[in-house]
């Protein structure tokens, strides 16, 4: 190569490495901006919906909702079609695990979801409202001919499907026969207490009764309620269906059902029967347990007026021949292990527990709801205050099998339904843990005998996050030899990952969002502090995209009172995929906080600056935060939080709150039209925690109201509200609106019209708009040169 040539192309070479570096440079200081579009018209897995393996565990059956088609419900629209709003715009998908092909299986028409694979692996059953109908219906897939059927007219009313083991029927829960649907849609979504919504005198008034009981006595129709929600959403009737004829038979006739479980033999059905909230300012449910025999139609209730968590959940033996549950709820204690014989009636606690003090919310409670059996059906294991515990069915006590050091045991995983997956001959178990101070997931093995435990994977994940309900986030093969399971953290959204039982082989199986692979993700770190009361707290704190050393950034504080939101450290954005992920923030050159912020019964205000506040200087101390650029936000109680806070201090230069409320007088008083009153049993015994009603603590609900502090207000507020919120009702939006008008303060209300309480099950459209509002606002009044 001749002089000249050689530099020449070394020039060039030169001009080239130094294009790559000035863009490397300028990708560190000029982050992209995460398109709202792209944050919030986004894929999800189906909330609340199991992932399902087929008989051979090759594909993977899973529910993935598209938000660009969902749509905005009510309970009304629920009830009517039988499609939620959190499953609108779904779509059934299956991948296989070996070979990673994956398909979408009924093509974004219509909304489908709770697929479940016949035990045979030739059908795929799934829920849907494709044929036109405007009705939730029961469809399957055929496998070896490639086809979509509806199986039955019936309208499905569901969160369950259940095959026989020999694959021709489907035991699913559909609206009651003979009961019209405008019935049924007002005994679920109307008037309680009263059978016509009309006046006594006159058949044209439109006037709608609501009744009390009168106390008196014990006799419980005659105590004092005030429901939180309508119990009546569980109304229905237990069907099974031949898939083939599509003919059906009524197993159950019209009872609250919330979870119902097929015996392993397919010889009867177990369910959970919501009968009432345990009293009134109370959100704890009491159930019947009962069993019906598909061959006799003989029904049983085996266990009666017993509590348990709001899934009604239990579990049955291997040998079909007794059931299982934990008591559980808001109220429960002691969180034993009863056993009863389905045959006999047999009744047994069998762990005998003491009960323990009621606690905060803060603390987070590391126990399961759902008890799992060995496979011989002599052993029963759960989880209580994060270890392992085992029970015997024969025995009235409990050991605990093993504890994972500086770790919380938070999921036991299923083999099947209601069994426990065990290896090297039912000798060890894997769990799922969350590490308090490192804030991670884990998995770990347990050797049974010994209690010894072995690290498997943990590397700042989170393997709990996709899906809520226990039980669900996992699915292993039928010789236990591989399992799938969700994976996510701060940078990543959720995706599902196959791996063999040692962990040591890890393959992605999905990628539901490939347009966020374009995007700098800002990176997450723990701060701890002391609270004024001399609490050691944590707290997540996301940098910004292109974080510098020594540089000051505008901080914004999401809040939540009485959470410890320093564990949503491993999730993205650290509050998922939607509007309020927080990767919106950072990759705007923001830094942004979630912490813990425990609350005390009686002193929720204060105790939110006692333990905010302070992380907030410390976040100032490390060199991140700018003193003089500070935001503070949430949502719900969250909102409730935001108001508290700048009723208490003008640190903070601008806040936005979402379905909150500033006047717990109010929240207490709000009733829908059903009648129900959600927030009774918040303010009495659950987040608001004032320990009991306005005529025992009045002078506590009045010191807790931000409303009667407004005054104060300096900082500039964003209200945000849905119009049919029917958790936290709109006028309590409106009542903070009114008063800082009135006083004058900077201040700008969005109400979003025929939008309820959750921003992430609202419309696209309005979903965007929410999140360039938020944007807007905080640009406003903490960026540079504003």
């Amino acid at each position: 190569m001749s002089r000249g040539i050689r530099k020449r192309t070394l020039l060039t070479l030169s001009c080239m490495l130094g294009l790559v570096t000035l863009s490397d440079l300028a990708n560190a200081q000029d982050p992209i901006p995460l398109k709202v579009e792209d944050a919030v018209g986004v894929r999800t897995f189906g909330p609340l919906m199991h992932i399902t393996l087929s008989h051979g565990g090759e594909w993977l059956a899973y529910t993935v909702r598209g938000n660009r088609r969902a749509r905005t419900g009510d309970v009304e629209t629920w009830a009517r079609t039988g499609v939620r709003d959190i499953f609108t715009g779904s779509d059934i998908w299956i991948s296989n695990i070996v070979t990673g092909e994956t398909r979408n299986l009924t093509g974004d028409t219509s909304d489908n979801f709770l697929p479940v694979w016949s035990p045979d692996g030739h059908y795929l059953s799934f829920v849907s409202d494709r044929d036109g109908s405007g009705q939730a219906r029961l469809w399957i897939w055929d496998a070896v001919k490639n086809e979509l059927k509806r199986v039955s007219d019936m309208n499905v009313r569901a969160e369950q499907i259940a095959w026989t083991p020999d694959s021709r029927s489907i035991i699913v829960t559909t609206v009651p026969q003979g009961l019209p649907l405008e019935e049924y849609v007002r005994k679920r979504a109307s008037v309680v207490g009263s059978q016509k919504p009309k006046s006594d005198n006159s058949e044209d008034a439109s006037v709608v009764l609501y009744k009390a009981t009168t106390a008196s006595g014990q006799d419980r129709d005659k105590l004092p309620r005030s429901d939180p929600w309508n119990l009546n959403w569980t109304l229905r009737d237990l069907m099974l269906i031949d898939v083939s004829s599509g003919k059906s038979l009524v197993v159950v006739r019209s009872q609250r059902i919330l979870k119902f479980l097929l015996s392993p033999d397919g010889s009867r059905v177990a369910y959970t029967n919501q009968k009432r909230f345990e009293k009134a300012g109370s959100q704890q449910i009491v159930f019947d347990l009962a069993t019906v025999s598909l061959s006799t139609a003989t029904q049983r209730i085996v266990a009666s007026e017993i509590p348990l968590g709001f899934t009604g959940e239990f579990s049955w033996s291997p040998q079909s021949t007794q059931l299982a549950y934990l008591v559980s709820g808001p109220t429960e204690r002691t969180n034993d292990c009863y056993v009863v014989d389905v045959d006999g009636g047999n009744h047994r606690n069998i762990t005998s527990f003491i009960p323990r003090p009621e606690r905060r919310h803060s603390e987070i409670r590391r126990s399961s709801e759902i008890p799992l059996w060995d496979s011989e059906g002599r052993h029963i294991y759960f989880i209580r205050d994060g270890a392992l515990w085992r029970a015997s069915v024969n025995q009235s006590e409990a050991i605990e099998v093993g504890r994972v050091p500086e770790r919380q045991i938070v999921r036991m995983i299923p083999q099947s339904e209601g069994s426990l997956w065990m290896l090297d001959g039912g000798k060890s178990t894997i769990v799922c843990t969350h590490d308090d101070f490192g804030k991670e997931d884990g998995f770990y093995k347990i050797e049974l005998p010994s209690g010894k435990t072995t690290q498997l994977l943990e590397k700042g994940q989170c393997y709990t996050c996709a899906l809520v309900n226990e039980g669900q986030s996992t699915a292993v093969t039928g010789d236990g030899s591989r399992v799938v399971y969700y994976s996510e953290d701060v940078g990543h959204d959720a995706d599902l990952w196959v791996s063999d039982a040692s962990f040591h082989n890890l393959r992605r199986l999905t990628r539901l969002n490939p347009q966020l692979d374009n995007y700098r993700m800002g990176e997450a770190r723990i701060v701890n502090w002391l609270g004024d009361d001399g609490e050691r707290l944590q707290g997540a704190l996301l940098l910004p995209v292109g974080y510098r050393e020594g540089q000051r950034y505008p901080l914004i504080v999401w809040v939540y009172g009485g959470s410890s939101l320093s564990n949503h450290f491993d999730h993205f954005g650290f509050e998922g995929l939607g509007v309020f992920n927080m990767q919106l923030l950072a990759t705007r050159g923001y830094a942004v906080m979630v912490p813990d912020s425990p609350q005390n019964v009686g002193t929720p205000l204060v105790d939110l600056a006692k333990s905010v506040l302070p992380g907030v200087n410390k976040v100032i101390e490390m060199g991140i935060a700018d003193p003089a650029r500070l935001g503070v936000m949430g949502h719900s109680n969250g909102g409730y939080s935001t108001l508290s806070l700048i009723v208490q201090t003008q640190r903070f230069k601008a806040a936005m709150e979402g379905d909150g409320m500033g006047d717990l007088l109010g929240l207490f008083g709000q009733m829908d039209e059903a009648g129900m009153t959600f927030g009774v049993g918040l303010l009495e015994h659950e987040w608001d925690v004032m320990g009991g009603t306005p005529w025992q603590f009045r002078e506590r609900y009045i010191e807790n109201s931000p409303i009667f502090y407004l005054d104060r207000v300096e900082t500039p507020l964003l209200i945000v509200h849905g119009s049919k919120d029917a958790s936290v009702a709109p006028f309590l939006g409106d009542q903070v609106f009114v008063g800082l008008r009135r006083l004058g303060k900077q201040v700008e209300y969005a109400k979003y019209q025929g939008e309820g309480h959750s921003p992430h099950s609202w419309s696209y459209a309005n979903q965007v708009d929410l999140c360039n509002r938020m944007i807007r606002w905080f640009d406003k009044y903490l960026r540079d040169g504003s």
